[in-house]
């Protein structure tokens, strides 16, 4: 047995001798690709290695994006059931073990020492290795992706991005090629330029039967958000609403998507809850959809959730059957359809309202001339050209302010490059349909109308919950009954002591109409809280 052990040694140690060295530093082949021997004892240089070469090889299409290693490629079956995607979409797809250990093989040679024939001989990247790779979590050598844009688009300098590939600066990967119509627009466009490219795109949406000018304008400002979105920190959402179905508030949605895409929207609906609504959310913000519509929603439309992927830049969500969370980036165009829709709480301020009214029983039997979208497919390098004409009008002219206009807090840079070029140009302000949903928020009217008739009864003195009860329910002619019906409202079931408190320390200090909700010290006896309504100014 010593024998065979003395021979297994010498055999060793001759086969050592034979090995020759690998290559100090980094060594490349005649294709110019990087050779990587896979030495026992030299894992964190094969890794270094790999990433190199992944980073040196930009037909590997390999980014960093929300925190792990991604890639941009087009899905010809989308396989998501609980978000609808056409086929063909490019979507962002995470690089996981086998494609890794595949594209690593593709980006450089590898090779590993043959002991029988004393020389290195080519192999495959080990999976073990891509496994290794992908538990650093941290890739200094490989570019950012922000995201893809399958459309041109201008930065805040007045820089525009229309090449193919991948743009290092901005971090957006450039989806697309030569796209039919478009002409790159002059470096400095004069205003008169911009009027005439705003005067083609109304005219091209002439027909929809907007309820007012205004309308109009939000619909402009939607096509702007559409093609900027992706290097934009936040944008509000879009809202597309009508009295009934069939008046062309999906049209105006795809509309929108075949410009910056040449493709419908990716569509999702709203989740049975905010959970559901997250996980459909994570989805689409992990695929990197660029314009997403809720469609057809039938439920009052509000949610935390909805309200941080307007006005934040990055998202933290966990990943569908993921254990770890990732700051998944936001910049998606969101837009949302249904009929007389409502939009209460926080996200009210946060969403342009864009609304329409054919003034029809049955607007779906209507009879156009022209097939609209494939109009908007035909003229959609045109439609291009000029968006991006007015923005950069206004950067050339400096980014004049507006007299007068004030600002729209949480969205500077949408506010200065979607909506103050188009004030410029003469249009209405396209936030202004805004103020309605202020004035429709069931939620408003309900504090509107306990701070009024609470006012009416009591005036400024101060009361306990149970005396605005007390006065509420009394029987006969003392009865107020505008005060009955407004403690309903806020309180959804019948009015407590314990509900009505728990409404007034939620919307105390809250000014409606020039009242306001304010506390008031406590009862000397029994230790409560005593409210009181004042006006205020």
């Amino acid at each position: 047995m010593s024998n065979v052990t003395n021979l297994e040694k010498a055999a060793a140690k001759l086969a050592k001798a034979k090995k020759p060295r690998s290559p100090s530093g980094s060594a490349f082949d005649s294709d110019g690709r990087r050779v990587i021997r896979h030495d026992p004892g030299n894992l964190p240089g094969v890794l270094d290695q790999i990433e190199a070469a992944l980073a040196e090889s930009p037909e590997q299409n390999v980014y960093r994006y929300a925190g792990r290693l991604a890639r941009v490629y087009q899905a010809d079956e989308p396989t998501d059931k609980s978000v609808k995607r056409p086929a063909g979409a490019i979507m962002v797809h995470p690089v996981e073990s086998p494609l890794l250990a595949e594209l690593a093989t593709r980006a450089a040679r590898h090779e590993k020492f043959d002991s029988r024939t004393g020389s290195y001989k080519p192999c495959d990247c080990p999976r073990r290795i891509a496994d290794n790779l992908l538990s650093r979590g941290h890739y200094p050598k490989l570019p950012d992706l922000i995201g893809f844009i399958e459309a041109p688009t201008i930065t805040g300098t007045g820089r525009l991005i229309d090449r193919p590939g991948y743009d290092a600066d901005s971090g957006l990967f450039c989806a697309f090629q030569a796209i039919p119509g478009y002409i790159r627009p002059p470096e400095a466009p004069t205003m008169q330029q911009a009027e005439t490219a705003i005067g083609k795109l109304r005219g091209i949406f002439a027909d929809f039967p907007f309820v007012a000018d205004i309308d109009h304008s939000a619909l402009m400002s939607c096509l702007l958000t559409a093609l900027l979105r992706r290097l934009l920190p936040s944008a509000p959402m879009f809202a597309i609403t009508a009295p009934t179905a069939g008046t062309g508030k999906t049209l105006l949605c795809e509309s929108a998507a075949i410009v910056a895409t040449s493709r419908r929207a990716s569509v999702m609906s709203l989740g049975h809850d905010d959970a559901e609504t997250e996980k459909r959310l994570t989805g689409v913000y992990l695929a990197g959809d660029p314009v997403v519509s809720i469609d057809n929603i039938e439920r009052d439309l509000r949610g935390d959730l909805l309200c941080q992927a307007t006005t934040q830049t990055h998202l933290r969500l966990r990943p569908l059957g993921g254990s770890g969370m990732l700051s998944v980036p936001t910049h998606s165009l969101l837009i949302a359809t249904g009929n007389n829709l409502r939009i209460v709480g926080d996200l009210k301020r946060r969403v342009v309202m864009i609304r329409l009214d054919a003034k029809v029983e049955r607007p779906e039997h209507r009879s156009f001339d022209r097939d609209h979208l494939a109009i908007i497919g035909e003229r959609r390098g045109e439609i291009i050209m000029h968006v991006l004409t007015i923005v950069a009008a206004y950067i050339a002219a400096g980014s004049p302010a507006i007299p007068g206009l004030h600002a729209f807090g949480g969205f500077e840079t949408w506010d200065r490059m979607v909506r103050r070029p188009l004030i410029w140009l003469g249009l209405p302000d396209p936030i202004l349909t805004s103020e309605e949903l202020r004035a429709a928020d069931p939620e408003l009217e309900a504090l509107r109308l306990v701070l009024s008739s609470w006012y009416n009864e009591f005036s400024n003195q101060p009361v306990t919950v149970a005396a605005v009860l007390s006065a509420a329910s009394s029987m006969g002619q003392s009865a107020n009954e505008d005060l009955r019906d407004a403690l309903h409202l806020v309180c959804s079931e019948k009015p407590t002591g314990l509900r009505l408190g728990g409404w007034a320390q939620r919307n105390r200090d809250r000014i409606i109409d020039g009242l306001q909700l304010k506390q008031a010290g406590t009862d000397g006896n029994k230790k409560v809280a005593r409210w009181k309504v004042i006006k205020c100014g």
